[in-house]
């Protein structure tokens, strides 16, 4: 499986390797995130400027760049700028939770919804950001749900919301 990975929290955010990390377990990862914090920038492209794209050495065997632009210009670039195409987009994990109305806005759920424009599988992540270490904990058991429920070939796009002290998982509108 070829997976791409960007968040809206930067390429500095503390949540990104770990994600890295765990994925690395499911197949190829790519990752492509914002050079600053793009929360808030929900679907936005940049086309009015030039964009810096630097490649950066964040975990050993894992393509990375930086992108001083949103994420859905993340998703732009992997698809169009790499020429590849990916199975899977996880976006995250996000510093609070992206719920109800507010999804539109959200930066982490606009490179979701970038990549199902462009017709590819992706899930964005968040959490309380005091709560971290229980959502990574939390992934295996998200991923096997969504994957022994084949909830990939009923929808094309998830919002997931890890709370603190997780339980059980509940799909909701």
């Amino acid at each position: 499986m070829r997976i791409l990975i960007t968040n809206d929290d930067s390429v500095s955010a503390s949540q990104l390797l770990p994600l890295i990390k765990w994925c690395q377990k499911l197949g190829d990862v790519t990752t492509v995130v914002p050079k600053f914090e793009q929360s808030g920038k929900s679907h936005a492209i940049d086309f009015t400027r030039p964009i810096e794209i630097k490649r950066v050495d964040l975990i050993d065997g894992v393509r990375a760049f930086s992108m001083d632009s949103t994420p859905a210009d993340c998703i732009r670039f992997a698809h169009f700028g790499l020429q590849e195409e990916f199975d899977l987009i996880l976006s995250g994990i996000n510093r609070g939770f992206n719920l109800g109305k507010d999804i539109g806005y959200s930066g982490t759920a606009g490179a979701i919804f970038e990549g199902g424009r462009l017709g590819i599988p992706g899930i964005a992540f968040s959490t309380q950001p005091d709560s971290f270490d229980g959502a990574r904990e939390y992934l295996e058991k998200v991923w096997n749900y969504i994957v022994d429920g084949g909830l990939l070939d009923k929808n094309l796009l998830y919002n997931v919301n890890i709370p603190k002290g997780n339980g059980e998982i509940r799909i909701t509108r």
